[in-house]
C-alpha cells in the first residue's frame, strides 16, 4: 500500500521539475500552472506505455541488468514526450480567454 503511493509521489515530483526545465526552455510551450499540470497528467499516461513497449523489446523473459539500467531513462523520455505532446496539444486546440480592456479606456 505504502510503495506505490511513494512511487507517486516520487513520479509527481520527477515529472514536475521535467515540466518545469522543459516548459520554461521549449518557447513554444509556455510555463504556467495550468500547463504545468497538464504536462505532468499528460507524462503519467506517457511513461507507462513507453515503459510497457521497452519491456516488450528488451525484456522478453526476464530483466536483464542492462534492461534494468534503461527503464529510468525510458521513464524520463516517456514521460517528457507525453507531458510536452499534451500541453501542445492544448495550446494548439484550447482557445484562451482574452481579458477585456476595461471600459473607457483606449488602445
Amino acid at each position: 500500500m505504502l510503495l506505490p503511493l511513494l512511487a507517486f509521489v516520487l513520479g509527481c515530483i520527477a515529472f514536475t521539475i521535467l515540466g518545469l526545465i522543459l516548459l520554461s526552455y521549449v518557447p513554444s510551450l509556455r510555463l504556467t500552472l495550468s500547463n504545468l499540470v497538464v504536462f505532468v497528467a499528460g507524462a503519467f499516461v506517457a511513461a507507462p506505455a513507453f515503459l510497457f513497449i521497452y519491456g516488450k523489446i528488451f525484456a522478453r523473459n526476464q530483466l536483464s541488468d542492462a534492461a534494468f539500467v534503461g527503464i529510468f531513462p525510458i521513464l524520463l523520455v516517456g514521460g517528457a514526450s507525453g507531458g510536452a505532446l499534451l500541453v501542445w496539444l492544448k495550446l494548439r486546440f484550447v482557445k484562451g480567454q482574452r481579458v477585456k480592456p476595461p471600459a473607457g479606456s483606449q488602445n
